[in-house]
């Protein structure tokens, strides 16, 4: 019983670091341009593979009169980090735990955030990121202000690599 419980402890990291590899391959294969919208609002995501291929760049174009926005993903160990620059001028970091991300779907949780104007200031809380194929990408951004959740969903096309 004892070997048992040794080799499913052992194994545990290695399980969660699978998930990682995985999730960061599927983000490293975002590279390129991508086209969406959110209710009739469209945009572009470009991803840019960037530090020796440490860490990618999302830059989300908006239209006029919204900004852009940019988030860095990045991997910690086990874990996938995002940090997202928003629009909102705070900045939300994000993880992915590794035993939870796979290549078809990362969920970003909330750690912590810089700039959050007030307590219960809006910020973006989550993120999931759903690859569904090659060439279809959805977002699911999770903000919260003075305690109320509103989730959008982006939905993008592959335009180029």
């Amino acid at each position: 019983m004892r070997t048992l419980l040794l080799l499913a402890v052992l194994l545990l990291p290695v399980r969660a670091a699978e998930g990682s590899d995985d999730a960061w391959k599927a983000l490293l294969s975002l590279a390129g341009v991508w086209e969406g919208s959110y209710e009739g609002t469209k945009s572009t995501i470009t991803y840019t593979v960037v530090s020796g291929g440490h860490a990618i760049v999302e830059s989300m174009k908006m239209p006029a009169p919204q900004p852009d926005m940019v988030t860095v993903y990045h991997r910690d160990h086990a874990d996938l980090v995002a940090t997202h620059y928003c629009s909102m001028g705070n900045q939300p970091r994000m993880r992915a735990i590794g035993a939870n991300s796979t290549a078809k779907s990362i969920p970003f949780r909330f750690i912590d955030i810089t700039n959050l104007a007030k307590p219960g200031g809006g910020h973006i809380k989550d993120l999931t990121v759903v690859l569904k194929d090659d060439t279809h990408l959805d977002q699911q951004w999770t903000s919260v202000e003075n305690g109320k959740e509103q989730t959008m969903t982006f939905h993008w096309v592959r335009k180029s690599k």
